[in-house]
């Protein structure tokens, strides 16, 4: 169990060097390849059926640009301090404190894995059925699926890491290929034309889009602190959450719209392709789910520091799959929702505190002098979530975009508690 045990202790406290970092073209292909998932593909097919062709593009392209524009920040903090988000936390809400912030995003990401796992089982269903005319229960499906990628999380973790590299491109050309194989059942102009069922959805599928990565935005000072500048920040936005979730949603519209079908392998199949659809799509969304596993353990692991790792990791494994076989994916909508309301305003938090009051010093000698609890933030980040919880319930919106509002309304408040609460942390000094 070591090696899972050091991968975990390395990646949440290491601070990286300037010969570690890299280009923004190499951190927004790995945010590009995040992207690619089976929930990603269904939330495209959803959205492609309530809105149509159209009214999708614009739906993706907003939710990305907004996507986009929020992670800039949250990129810039953490090139300019190297630090994990688990240590930029710790800096903000102080020891104890950072460990409620921990707790929420681990819940989050166990939500990910669990509903990865689910759709993972209706996925093998569907090919059992095509293969072998056997339909067994859906719920064993995901619970086998789930104890593999449970095993090979713990027992071979960079590995599996390293066959991520390969499964993106590979998942990138052979949606590419479906996509153009569709368009040899349909007309490109005649799937312009298809008019969705529901065009009130558009406002709900902006939200869910930006859900379905807002997580990835807050945490995203843990890739982007390998990048070499404020440039590359922007670059690796633009390329990962703008044009890879874009893509990654896209990409599965047309064969969606062509078949009439939103499950992935269900198209596929309908498209003639079923050995290459089930090894590519099972291969992809095995990597995919060991990380969502191995994040939701590292989340969890900075609060129970004294559960071993592998312990924690089959734990939360064992819940998420779980709530994969009693139903997650029936609420996968409504989720994604949820996520888009509640999440910002922990970067609302950390993005304040670093831009607008210069709290900047985040530098690990202060480490000994941190709080257990930062009031101002925490008093702030409470308030923020239950304000933005009750305008989205009541269909209260500045921007009518939910997670922009909980993001914006979280800037004030903390100021405001700032000043009633002034940090005990002398992070003051301005970076040169």
């Amino acid at each position: 169990m070591s090696n899972f045990t050091d991968h975990l202790d390395e990646s949440a406290r290491k601070i990286v060097t300037e010969d570690e970092t890299v280009s923004g073209w190499s951190v927004g292909l790995v945010l590009f390849g995040i992207c690619l998932t089976l929930p990603t593909l269904y939330t495209g097919a959803i959205t492609s059926e309530n809105l149509g062709f159209i009214g999708t593009a614009k739906a993706i392209g907003l939710a990305s640009l907004v996507l986009a524009l929020m992670s800039i920040p949250a990129a810039i903090v953490g090139a300019q301090t190297r630090l994990s988000s688990y240590l930029i936390y710790l800096f903000v809400f102080g020891k104890k404190g950072s460990d409620y912030v921990n707790g929420l995003l681990g819940l989050t990401l166990l939500g990910w894995f669990a509903v990865t796992a689910g759709f993972f089982g209706e996925t093998l269903h569907i090919a059992f059925i095509e293969f072998f005319g056997a339909s067994p229960p859906t719920w064993l499906l995901t619970l086998i699926s789930s104890a593999l990628i449970i095993i090979t999380t713990i027992f071979g973790f960079k590995a599996i890491d390293r066959l991520a590299l390969f499964a993106v491109p590979l998942l990138i050309l052979f949606l590419i290929y479906v996509c153009n194989l569709s368009l040899g059942e349909i007309n490109f102009s005649a799937v312009l034309e298809i008019e969705g069922s529901d065009p009130s959805y558009f406002t709900t599928a902006v939200s869910t889009i930006i859900g379905s990565l807002i997580v990835g935005v807050v945490l995203m000072p843990d890739l982007a602190r390998y990048a070499r500048s404020t440039k590359d920040c922007i670059t690796a936005s633009f390329l990962g959450n703008g044009i890879g979730n874009s893509f990654s949603m896209m990409i599965g519209v047309i064969p969606a719209m062509g078949t009439g079908l939103l499950d992935p392998m269900a198209y596929m199949i309908a498209l003639g392709l079923v050995g290459s659809a089930f090894i590519v799509l099972v291969f992809a969304t095995w990597t995919t789910n060991s990380v969502n596993l191995y994040s939701t353990t590292l989340a969890i692991a900075v609060i129970k520091t004294k559960t071993p790792e592998w312990k924690l990791a089959i734990t939360c494994g064992v819940l998420g799959t779980t709530l994969a076989i009693i139903g997650v994916t029936e609420y996968f909508v409504e989720f994604l929702e949820w996520l888009g309301v509640i999440v910002p305003p922990v970067a609302g938090i950390y993005l304040t505190d670093y831009f607008f009051l210069k709290q900047n010093k985040y530098s690990l000698d202060l480490k000994d002098e941190i709080p257990d609890y930062d009031r101002a933030a925490l008093v702030a980040w409470i308030v923020a979530t239950i304000i933005s919880i009750a305008a989205f319930g009541n269909e209260i919106s500045l921007t009518t975009i939910p997670s922009l509002d909980a993001l914006l309304v979280t800037i004030p408040i903390y100021l405001i508690c700032s000043r009633a609460w002034p940090s005990a942390l002398p992070k003051y000094e301005v970076k040169g």
